[in-house]
């Protein structure tokens, strides 16, 4: 895997750098934010992940890249997005993505993820990109339904589920979204 950035109307995704470790301590400590992904992260253990994930985005090849989600209009830092589980046979890529409170129910979710898909399908040698998340977070499910992906089945944990999109029969949602 290696690093690409991704824009749309409103967003642009790059590549994390040390400055971003509060936006992603907050993250990850926020039990708001991480009522559907997991249990909330203690400060220590966010703070060593971020570093982790900041050391990977060093190591050839990449196995995990996390980018910053900026808000292009007041270029602040809303979210972190990240690919990971890159399976070389199965050519598929596992994606999230996580915003801060205020970068909520704005349609982020949909317009990052129409960029990611067309930037992981023009850089990246996969023909799927998927994602996972509980049964019971009816926003992604609308916000990944709204961008093409189909459902693949339920989460390798079985707490969720894992959703698709593939390469030959994805194409980008209608301008609307492209144009937000």
């Amino acid at each position: 895997m290696h690093v690409f950035p991704v824009e749309t109307a409103r967003l642009r995704m790059r590549p994390i750098v040390a400055d971003d470790a509060p936006l992603y301590e907050h993250l990850y400590t926020d039990a708001e934010t991480m009522r559907f992904i997991g249990a909330p992260l203690a400060p220590e253990r966010a703070a060593r992940s971020f570093r982790s994930a900041l050391a990977g985005m060093q190591r050839r090849p990449i196995e995990r890249l996390f980018l910053t989600v900026v808000e292009k209009a007041s270029q602040t830092d809303v979210g972190i997005c990240s690919l990971q589980d890159l399976d070389a046979s199965e050519r598929s890529v596992q994606a999230g993505v996580m915003f801060v409170e205020a970068a909520r129910a704005k349609g982020y979710s949909k317009e990052g993820f129409t960029g990611l898909i067309q930037q992981v399908f023009a850089q990246l040698p996969v023909d799927e990109l998927w994602v996972q998340f509980a049964t019971d977070h009816l926003a992604v499910q609308r916000a990944v339904l709204s961008v093409g992906f189909a459902r693949r089945g339920q989460a390798a944990d079985g707490q969720g589920n894992a959703w698709s999109v593939q390469r030959g029969s994805w194409s980008p949602p209608s301008a609307f979204w492209n144009a937000r």
